[in-house]
């Protein structure tokens, strides 16, 4: 256990946060809140490195019962059978879009999930992911 802090220690002391002068958090009359471009976004570019708090899958059950159900990803596997992870970025707040812009990467080395434009976004656009679930509302596009 020592070990992994050491190293767990070492990743988040090497971790550099990617400068998100680029993104703005608005609210949109039909989704809510979401987060925009400020600035064009070349496709490929790594938007943002959110560090995760890694939740135990025997407790993503508690999760599912509170607000953070809405905002957690899954960590391990896509059919909520593992651990989740609860993100300490932007990327939480990015709305569902069956045509999104970005993807969500586990980086399992840094323990971050990594938000990646997968084409180019312009200034004024919303960062839209595919959350890759069953989705609990009805989608806006």
């Amino acid at each position: 256990m020592a070990a992994r802090a050491a190293s767990g220690a070492h990743a988040l002391a090497c971790l550099r946060p990617v400068p998100n002068d680029r993104l703005e958090i608005r609210d949109d009359p039909a989704k809510g809140r979401g987060v925009f471009a400020r600035q064009p976004i070349p496709g490929g570019t790594l938007i943002e490195a959110a560090p995760v708090i890694i939740v135990p899958a025997e407790q993503c059950p508690l999760l599912d019962r509170t607000i953070l159900h809405d905002y957690y990803f899954q960590w391990d596997n896509f059919d909520r059978s593992g651990r989740g992870a609860v993100p300490l970025g932007l990327v939480a707040l990015c709305n569902h879009s069956r045509r999104p812009n970005a993807r969500v990467r586990r980086n399992l080395a840094q323990d971050t999930l990594d938000l990646v434009a997968t084409a180019p976004i312009a200034a004024g656009d919303e960062v839209t992911i595919d959350y890759h679930c069953p989705l609990w509302f009805e989608p806006q596009d």
